[in-house]
């Protein structure tokens, strides 16, 4: 997130301007804005077109999977 904070991730999916990081430890999912992210490295890279919920109903939004 910054020099000062880190996350240790199995997976992060990037979905419009926020980033669900998926820390290897505890499995429970964190919401980052995209904008207080400085960087994310993965082995794999995956991108789709997906549909997402959201309040009021689904959209189809690009999906970015690291792992």
């Amino acid at each position: 997130m910054d020099d000062r904070h880190e996350i240790e991730c199995e997976e992060a999916k990037v979905i419009g301007n926020v980033v669900w990081a998926t820390p290897a430890h505890d499995g429970q999912e964190v919401v980052v804005p995209l904008s207080n992210v400085a960087g994310v490295t993965g082995d794999a890279v995956e991108q789709e077109i997906d549909e997402v919920e959201y309040p009021g109903g689904r959209i189809t939004e690009l999906v970015t999977r690291l792992s």
